[in-house]
């Protein structure tokens, strides 16, 4: 701990006019004339002293003030599972969050995965404007203005620099109301989109304790090879999931109320052409019964042999005939003993 620099100063100054003044060098050392009275200059070691005192003082108050860098709290770091808003499904993911506080207002920016080549980063920017507390007051406010031509052509132009966009004529609306969008082509084979929304209740629903608050979106998407339908179907996934936890705070305003025609006899409701196809039972593929197959048993078919009858006792065989004898003829040997080229056998 050391004496600061003023401080010393002062020091070394007090007691130069003190040794002058106790050698009597300094003009009215002894005594000054106030009003024609005379008034006593106080001694050298009670100057002394009080000087230590205050020398003592200015120390100790330099001793409190610390070296280092003080990280402001208005923009922090958050976790991916805190953001205001999340894409839809498919959509892109979640890098890193940044979230920035202001004494009106809180706003996320939600990095989303880049894979263009186009300068620049694809950013989800939520704005919740409400009553933030009491931790934020007197940090800087965030200026509010309403979905403007001129301000969203400077937003572009700060997102996208150098990308020609068109903004597209079309109505388009959410489930949290009307957006619109500019797409363009960027970098290379490039597609890029910047989309805007404000979410806010109706001007006639508002009240001093109702419906209050305002949501701000915008989305800078920028994707190789994409089409338009491809990257306007981010605005359509998204859910915002942040809010304050306060009365009152309520920028969807009241939910809508039913059709009066609901239920009354005489307003028939015909189903849609879709949602009839939607609704078609899927045909149940019915299953054919294989039969069970059973072994079969070969058997193999033997021959049945009859035995031959043998002729019994009583069984004669009958001798042949006359008639039969007489047109037998029996070659003589002579004849057996010829060529087949002989002649005729007698």
């Amino acid at each position: 701990m050391g004496i600061p620099e003023s401080g010393l100063m002062i020091y070394q100054w007090v007691m130069i006019r003190s040794d002058l003044i106790r050698n009597r060098v300094w003009p009215g050392a002894n005594r000054e004339e106030i009003d024609g009275g005379i008034l006593s200059f106080p001694r050298t070691s009670t100057v002394r002293f009080t000087l230590a005192g205050f020398v003592l003082t200015l120390g100790l108050s330099g001793c409190g003030v610390r070296d280092g860098v003080k990280l402001s709290d208005t923009a922090t770091t958050v976790p991916d599972e805190t953001a205001y808003a999340l894409p839809g499904p498919g959509g892109p993911a979640i890098v890193n969050i940044v979230q920035r506080n202001f004494s009106n207002a809180t706003q996320q920016d939600i990095f989303l995965f880049t894979s263009a080549s186009t300068p620049g980063q694809n950013v989800l920017r939520v704005q919740l404007f409400g009553p933030v507390g009491s931790n934020f007051e007197g940090t800087k406010s965030l200026g509010y203005s309403s979905v403007r031509a001129s301000e969203i052509a400077k937003e572009m132009r700060r997102e996208l620099p150098g990308v020609a966009l068109r903004q597209s004529p079309i109505y388009l609306q959410n489930n949290y109301g009307p957006f619109s969008y500019a797409f363009g082509r960027g970098s290379g084979s490039d597609a890029c989109l910047y989309a805007w929304q404000q979410i806010r209740s109706p001007e006639d629903a508002r009240t001093a304790f109702q419906n209050r608050g305002t949501i701000q979106v915008r989305l800078r998407l920028c994707e190789e090879n994409a089409s338009e339908e491809k990257l306007v179907s981010n605005m359509y996934g998204y859910t915002i999931r942040g809010a304050f936890n306060a009365a009152g705070w309520n920028p969807y305003g009241e939910p809508p109320s039913v059709d009066p025609t609901l239920g009354r006899t005489g307003n028939p409701i015909y189903p849609k052409t879709n949602d009839v196809r939607d609704n078609v039972m899927p045909a149940v593929e019915a299953r054919r019964v294989r039969p069970v197959v059973q072994p079969r048993q070969v058997v193999v078919a033997t021959e049945k042999i009859a035995p031959i009858k043998q002729p019994s006792a009583e069984e004669t065989i009958p001798l042949p005939t006359t008639g039969d004898m007489s047109g037998i003829v029996v070659p003589s040997p002579d004849c057996v003993n010829q060529s087949a080229g002989a002649g005729q056998c007698k």
